[in-house]
């Protein structure tokens, strides 16, 4: 696996993959590498010529400075574990390079606004479909592979590439879940040994919740659910909403529809979505 840091050098790769007619799938990461990450990197890999990852804590989306320098940063296990898959190049960009005249934030995503994240993480998506713009524009990838644990993301990029006419296939994929039925993230490592058994109680209680609408598919009250939540000690929750998925809009039919949920465990904010039917 190539490591790159300098974004000319990288240029001259791609400039050869091109000339080679080499299909290219991007896979884009903050680093934390977990096999959520790594699905990506192997579809990608079943469907593409080379294979790029990045990793790039991007520091627009972060609403305070905090969270940012409190990311998780674990690169040489990031290394060793792209390197056992193979993959082909790994980018690792300074700020520098993502932002040559500075930070910014450009809003040039009308929809999906006002809801889920964008509701309580302003300028979060921004930050996001800035930086995912950049990186399309540098590399230039064929297609680029997203999890769907971050279902509005994915939304929001694939506005980004029709405004912004890329020539680019962003590819849904389905979220690895854990033993608990819960989607991997790396925010998950921060959790502590009692934060972790919030976390299970969580699960199975989000488990049985799933299994009552499947059943009844009948509108279920969720205010009940959230109240019932502070039992555990989860005592802060952004959104707790059943939505459409095409739109995102608030539905009672659960027959194309998603559990959206973000809510803390002390600080550390989980979010996730749960398929309906």
């Amino acid at each position: 696996m190539k490591i790159i840091r300098k974004t000319d050098e990288l240029e001259n790769i791609l400039h050869s993959l091109k000339d080679s007619r080499k299909s290219i799938g991007l896979v884009l990461t903050m680093g934390n590498i977990h096999n959520g990450h790594l699905s990506l990197i192997k579809k990608a890999q079943t469907d593409n010529d080379f294979v790029i990852a990045t990793i790039f804590i991007n520091p627009t989306q972060f609403n305070n400075k905090k969270d940012y320098n409190s990311y998780p940063q674990t690169f040489e296990n990031d290394v060793e574990k792209l390197k056992s898959l193979n993959c082909d190049l790994l980018y690792l960009p300074e700020v520098t390079d993502i932002y040559p005249k500075g930070l910014i934030r450009e809003k040039s995503i009308t929809k999906y606004r006002d809801i889920l994240c964008d509701k309580f993480r302003p300028g979060h998506f921004d930050g996001v479909t800035t930086v995912v713009d950049t990186f399309f524009n540098i590399i230039k990838p064929n297609n680029s592979y997203f999890g769907e644990k971050d279902f509005q993301q994915v939304k929001y990029i694939n506005e980004l590439v029709k405004i912004k006419n890329h020539k680019i296939n962003v590819i849904s994929c389905l979220s690895v879940r854990d033993n608990l039925g819960m989607s991997l993230s790396s925010r998950n490592s921060k959790l502590n040994k009692d934060q972790l058994e919030i976390f299970k109680n969580l699960a199975k209680k989000i488990s049985k919740l799933i299994v009552i609408i499947k059943q009844r598919n009948t509108k279920i009250k969720l205010e009940n659910f959230k109240k019932d939540l502070s039992k555990i000690n989860i005592n802060k929750i952004d959104y707790f909403e059943i939505r459409d998925e095409d739109n995102l809009s608030v539905t009672d039919d659960y027959s194309h529809s998603r559990l959206f949920i973000a809510l803390y465990i002390d600080e550390i904010r989980i979010i996730d979505n749960f398929k309906l039917y």
